[in-house]
């Protein structure tokens, strides 16, 4: 246009009626440098102005951006770009994290200004993730509330979809005495309640990727003693039914090898392969392992690939771009410093750069691109609280950042929402609770709500936004656990989703792909518990 001889060259300066100097700006600064540098809501913006002048590049970024800091007021200010075109992926992730954020949705200043038929909607799904089936009342009470010209016959459409049936007898309880909003007929909410009776629908997600857990310590069906267990089951459903019953629909996938595994590593390098390694088939120093299986959806069965150069036990498995990497752990009783990497292309395992110091029993994490690691045991058994930044390709890969509040081994690690968040495991004083939080922006730890229950020795994953810990044991009653807690960080709480199929510990668990295990056989187990935490 300026330099084409229309007239627009001509003159000394453009008029553009469509588009703002600002959108402009910055759709011309992303189109040389690639970057946008904005706000939460300067994104938005981005965003939108992508959107309209189809800028397609700028706009996956935006997304991207837009949809890895979420909150209860961001997810909020989201709603009136629903419908747009070319924003369903960033508002399916927006909707899911108003299902599983409901209670601290409903604190937000913008709450009220929702329609009721979207609230309706989230309140009717069988997605939504509630403590107890109190907080979808509370939503609900919460809009009527803050919106007094509501007709009767609107607050009884959405007072209909909170489920009154799958309330305990306290919750109900609570439902009386909190009562609804006096602009309301006093007797709606008893008629409801008449009407819900019969026990209600119960609420069932189902994740759009699939947590598995593989092999570990576990009890023999008779409970009379320990084995190796060579289970690979996955879950397809959580549950919750009346009051607080939760349960978990497990599948299974192909059984390891005879006799199985435990401390052992696991991990997917693209979401579908399953690759485990190391480990021990039984309980002396002499049973550590170094054979290396992997299974993908084409196998009936998990075939066996080069071995590890040096067998380990109590070491984290973990994939970064591409490779596997096995580090430190534990042989014949001595902990171990040594890196292994595995090449899948080329099925070869080589050594990677040594970690600073032995350990074992320690976690690892990745988070945007970058591997940690986190506690453990030292050579002499002391109980580690640093955190570890490795790079394999440094020539001395280890950078110690702020150590953890409390020493531990036997705990999980996870990243999540740009932070890494450790939990549970064993420390100077027995089983452990306590929950960390690190901010790499700060390089510094805050503390969070405890776990409800000891957890040494579990399996830790990340799922639809939570951190989940399955299993482990108690260092003080030696009883395995076969509870699965998950962590709501927009929450700040932490909640029961179920138990495993039978207690187990010292396993690890991964993420797949749905569609990977649903070209399987399975066999479908559902298992429920009245959690007590």
């Amino acid at each position: 246009m300026l330099l084409s001889g229309m007239r627009e060259s001509q003159g000394t300066e453009v008029s553009l009626h469509t588009i703002s100097s600002q959108d402009l700006r910055l759709l011309v600064s992303f189109a040389y440098s690639g970057i946008v540098r904005a706000s939460w809501l300067g994104l938005l913006r981005a965003a939108q102005a992508a959107l309209q002048y189809q800028s397609s590049s700028c706009l996956a970024l935006c997304q991207r951006a837009l949809a890895r800091d979420l909150s209860p007021a961001r997810c909020l200010a989201l709603f009136p770009m629903a419908e747009a075109p070319g924003l369903e992926r960033l508002w399916s992730k927006a909707r899911h994290y108003l299902l599983t954020h409901l209670p601290a949705v409903a604190l937000c200043p913008a709450f009220p200004s929702l329609p009721a038929a979207f609230l309706a909607e989230l309140l009717d799904s069988d997605e939504l993730h509630v403590q107890e089936e109190f907080e979808a009342f509370v939503a609900a009470r919460c809009w009527l509330a803050a919106n007094p010209e509501t007709q009767e016959s609107e607050a009884r459409a959405l007072l209909r979809c909170v489920r009154f049936g799958r309330m305990s007898t306290r919750e109900l309880r609570k439902v009386r005495a909190a009562g609804l909003p006096p602009t309301l007929p006093p007797d709606l909410l008893h008629q409801l309640m008449v009407e819900s009776e019969v026990p209600g629908q119960e609420r069932r997600r189902e994740p759009d990727r699939a947590l598995v857990v593989i092999g570990g310590d576990e009890l023999r069906p008779d409970m009379a003693r320990r084995q190796p267990s060579r289970k690979v089951c996955w879950a397809r459903a959580f549950h919750c039914g009346m009051g607080l019953v939760r349960t978990v629909e497990w599948g299974r996938l192909p059984a390891l090898p005879a006799p199985g595994r435990f401390r052992h590593g696991a991990a997917s390098v693209a979401g579908s392969e399953l690759y485990v390694c190391g480990g021990q088939d039984f309980y002396s120093h002499s049973n550590t392992l170094a054979s290396t299986l992997r299974w993908d959806p084409s196998q009936e069965d998990w075939e066996e690939v080069a071995p590890l150069c040096q067998a380990r036990s109590f070491f984290p498995l973990m994939a970064l771009d591409g490779q596997l990497y096995a580090l430190g752990g534990r042989y014949n009783g001595v902990a171990l410093n040594s890196v292994e990497t595995y090449n899948p292309e080329l099925n070869i395992w080589r050594p990677a750069p040594a970690l600073p110091a032995p350990c074992f029993a320690h976690a690892a994490a990745i988070l945007e691109g970058q591997l940690y690691v986190s506690g453990g045991c030292n050579g002499t058994g002391q109980y580690l609280g640093s955190l570890l930044h490795y790079d394999p390709k440094l020539e001395k890969p280890g950078t110690f950042l702020s150590p953890m509040g409390i020493p531990r081994a036997g705990h999980v690690m996870a990243a999540l929402g740009g932070r890494l968040y450790v939990a549970g495991g064993l420390g100077e004083t027995g089983d452990l609770l306590s929950f960390e939080a690190y901010e790499p922006r700060t390089d510094s730890w805050t503390r969070l709500a405890p776990l409800p229950s000891p957890h040494v020795g579990a399996a830790g994953a990340v799922l639809q936004g939570e951190l989940l810990v399955l299993g482990g044991y108690s260092h003080r009653t030696y009883a395995l656990s076969h509870l699965i807690h998950a962590y709501c960080p927009g929450l700040g709480r932490w909640l029961c989703l179920g138990t495993l199929p039978r207690p187990r510990a010292e396993m690890p668990a991964c993420i797949l792909t749905l569609p990977t295990v649903q070209h399987i056989a399975l066999v479908p187990t559902l298992h429920q518990t009245k959690p007590a935490g």
